[in-house]
């Protein structure tokens, strides 16, 4: 009796610890470091590690700073400080400290400023460099910290879209990104992620969906475990085809949709797809492109994860040796399961059903492809040629074999013809050198710069120098293009003062510079004659300068030349009286 007691016990006991392990408050593996949270708030992810961004992975845990500034960032654990970093954009100030007791490096960025004695420190770097933007690395014994030691403060400086602490675990050899939930970040999380849509795609020009050689689109329903088609619909099929799926979980107590962990995909109990967001290489970063659908994301503003493998897709968190793609040979039922798994191990699936259907009566595929298409082999480098312009097309620059239509029209409107290459439903990988020849007679080439063109109108600026008869930039983006000058000036104006004014009840002063078209190349502040630091939030396109004892009592003379990147140059002279 005694026994069969304790036996009951030790399964209740058992059930327990399975229960509370599956969406745990906190929950840590065993690669725990034994390090502590980076503030002394709740962490409220609006960001998480793998999570699908433009051209890349996200590389850390984003945490809120409940809408402000300001909060005492801490070290995870002992360490010293082995880099600085301070950009205009990007991570903005950001600190590293390595933890030589884990081999790990943890990163926390888009920070107000640092500590008292680090800010000195940087300081004084970039007025040595008479530089803004800074890449320190102090001495190991410089920057000692202890466990739980200030070393900043949130902030929103750089790329940020609003006050937040970025926060990374690496690995210090590799400087590979780790997730942060694999080594004891806490989070309340008890939400199931959600699945929001399924895509089936032909994969080869046989295969069809519901009597369509067109990807189909479904709607998803219901909640964790029971998600299913809308209407309980069923997939008809034939040949070879591959899927996509839209998710995102969510946490407690926050409202951010954001990314999940891992996603994997049966048919008939078979593995055919498998993505792991557990650590990745930076260089492997852009490869996102190929997970997701790329052209659905250009069309829709919306990411689905595909199930098919591209050839030369080299992402390590898509597990190998699955190609994503199930054959349709037979008119039986097939089963195929989605399973998706958030950050703190709470899971949801998706199921459907696979019907084989034969085609009874079959159509010639139509050619799309014009008399004017290039067809690019992935894997091969191509050089291409038209009157107009060229592309150095290298050979890992497509993930897939394409077929890009290319076209190029005489057009007023521009300095050359307006060239059409590709589409931008067309990632690319690898930058492409794309040069155009510009009209005979144009204005000083030094000026020119090719332009993305949208409905006839200038889109955005890609650059170009004059080389060998052609504006030549290197191009990640595909579209339609023409060359245009820009010849306007950057604009600077006074923020928080007025030019020839008195300034002495000012902590800061604030101008902001501006460019109409192919953007700022530098600017360069000058106070009484000497190099004056000012910090520069290129998304605002905002210079601050605090104030100091550079600031005289009595009159100064605060000049600022801002050069854009066509060599159009601006000067900001005034007095300032203190």
């Amino acid at each position: 009796m005694i026994r069969k007691q304790q036996i009951t016990t030790s399964i209740r006991i058992l059930s327990l610890i399975l229960l509370l392990s599956h969406g745990s408050f906190g929950q840590q593996s065993q690669t725990d470091g034994n390090y502590r949270q980076p503030m002394d708030i709740p962490m409220l992810p609006s960001g998480t590690f793998g999570e699908l961004r433009t051209d890349h992975f996200h590389s850390g845990f984003d945490f809120r700073t409940q809408g402000v500034e300001g909060h005492k960032v801490v070290a995870i654990a002992d360490g010293y400080v082995s880099r600085i970093g301070i950009a205009p954009g990007g991570f903005g100030k950001a600190i590293y400290i390595d933890h030589p007791s884990t081999g790990q490096t943890s990163v926390y960025a888009h920070l107000q400023h640092f500590n008292k004695v680090i800010d000195a420190y940087v300081k004084e770097a970039q007025y040595k460099a008479e530089q803004f933007q800074v890449n320190l690395e102090p001495e190991a014994g410089l920057f000692k910290v202890r466990k739980g030691e200030v070393i900043g403060y949130s902030g929103n400086s750089g790329s940020s879209g609003g006050p937040h602490l970025h926060f990374e675990i690496r690995d210090t050899r590799t400087q590979w990104p780790l997730n942060p939930a694999k080594y004891g970040i806490k989070v309340k999380d008890f939400i199931r992620p959600a699945i929001t849509k399924l895509m089936v795609y032909p994969a080869d020009s046989l295969a069809r969906i519901n009597g369509h050689r067109k990807q189909q689109v479904y709607e998803v329903q219901g909640w964790g475990e029971q998600h299913f088609l809308k209407d309980k619909a069923t997939v008809l099929a034939y040949g070879k085809i591959a899927f996509g799926i839209s998710t995102f979980d969510m946490h407690n107590d926050c409202p951010n949709k954001n990314g999940v962990h891992a996603v994997e995909l049966f048919v008939d109990s078979v593995k055919v797809f498998g993505f792991t967001a557990d650590k990745f290489s930076f260089d492997e970063s852009r490869y996102i492109n190929s997970l997701i659908d790329y052209g659905y994301l250009a069309k829709h503003k919306s990411r689905l994860i595909r199930s098919e493998h591209d050839k030369l897709n080299r992402l390590s968190m898509r597990e190998s040796g699955l190609s994503g793609i199930f054959t349709v040979d037979d008119t039986l039922v097939h089963k195929a399961c989605y399973r998706v798994t958030d950050h703190f191990g709470n899971t949801s699936s998706l199921c459907f059903n696979i019907k084989g259907s034969r085609i009874e009566k079959d159509t010639p595929v139509k050619n799309h492809v014009k008399q004017n298409g290039c067809k690019v082999t992935a894997g091969e480098a191509t050089n291409l040629k038209k009157t107009a312009f060229y592309a150095s097309i290298p050979a890992d620059a497509f993930y897939r074999d394409q077929v890009l239509e290319v076209a190029e029209s005489p057009d007023k409107r521009f300095l050359s013809a307006l060239v059409k290459f590709g589409d931008n439903s067309i990632p690319v990988h690898k930058a492409i050198v794309f040069g155009i020849k510009p009209e005979p007679g144009s204005i000083n080439p030094a000026k020119l710069l090719i332009a993305r063109i949208e409905s006839g109108k200038v889109a955005g600026s890609m650059g170009g120098k004059l080389m060998d008869g052609y504006v030549v930039a290197n191009i990640r983006t595909l579209g339609d293009f023409a060359l245009v000058a820009d010849t306007v000036k950057p604009v600077i104006k006074a923020v928080n003062f007025k030019p020839n004014s008195q300034v002495s009840a000012l902590t800061s002063l604030k101008v902001t510079i501006n460019d109409n078209l192919s953007g700022i190349d530098s600017y360069k502040p000058m106070l009484n004659g000497h190099w004056l630091l000012m910090e520069y939030d290129a998304k605002n396109n905002l210079l601050t300068y605090q104030v100091d004892e550079r600031l005289l009592k009595g009159r100064n003379t605060f000049v600022l030349t801002v050069t854009d990147k066509c060599g159009n140059v601006s000067e900001f002279r005034t007095e300032l009286r203190r």
